[in-house]
């Protein structure tokens, strides 16, 4: 698969600015823009084209001038950079959109990396959910058992009535028939827990990353 984009030379006051995802410039970074490198950085992450309009807007505030077929051409670099099996992958994974940018049939290796992360994403939100599930039952059950405490303590409790007794007695039938009927559904989620986990590793072990 292709490798990640390769590192590229600019200065660094406008590599930090264009790493931070914000499409403006200053009147000094419009003075020395490489407009070729800044294309190639947008296009590595993936950015539209369309961003160079606020480049090209920043600069006119100035009487400056920007070069858009340089940019495009580093952008068009920057596009092969990005549109890899590697970064399909992540933006898969991530649950990101899939990145129009790379819709192109040159762009086979993404699709398919973008496609294997989708997948990779639904089996661990599979995984947590069942996590979450576990997790809840387990407090439920938490819950039952510091009620039966509860009910213990009051029905040896000399100041309790007989009535009370009884319908605390009845009341901690119905907790442990509750705990038994929760830990049975924990069971079943653990294994499934099981599964997944194994799963995603069997997953994870038949892609490339």
């Amino acid at each position: 698969m292709p490798t990640l984009f390769n590192t590229l030379k600019l200065s660094v006051p406008l590599a930090a600015l264009l790493l931070a995802g914000c499409a403006s410039i200053s009147k000094e970074e419009c003075l020395v823009a490489d407009w070729y490198a800044m294309g190639v950085t947008d296009g590595s992450q993936g950015r539209a084209l369309a961003a160079f309009r606020d480049y090209q807007a920043d600069c006119a505030k100035h009487q400056l001038s920007s070069d858009f077929e340089q940019y495009q051409a580093g952008h068009q670099q920057g596009v092969v950079n990005y549109c890899v099996y590697s970064n399909g992958v992540t933006l898969g994974r991530q649950g990101n959109n899939f990145n129009t940018l790379c819709e192109s049939e040159r762009f086979e290796d993404f699709q398919e990396g973008y496609f294997q992360g989708q997948q990779l994403h639904q089996m661990e939100n599979k995984l947590a959910k069942l996590r979450r599930d576990m997790a809840a039952i387990e407090s439920r059950i938490e819950q039952n058992q510091q009620q039966l405490k509860d009910n213990q303590a009051s029905i040896i409790d000399e100041n309790s009535t007989k009535t009370q007794r009884e319908e605390l007695l009845k009341d901690n039938d119905r907790l442990r028939r509750e705990i038994r009927r929760l830990k049975t559904d924990l069971g079943a989620l653990v294994e499934l827990e099981e599964e997944t986990d194994l799963e995603i590793s069997h997953y994870l072990n038949s892609i490339q990353l």
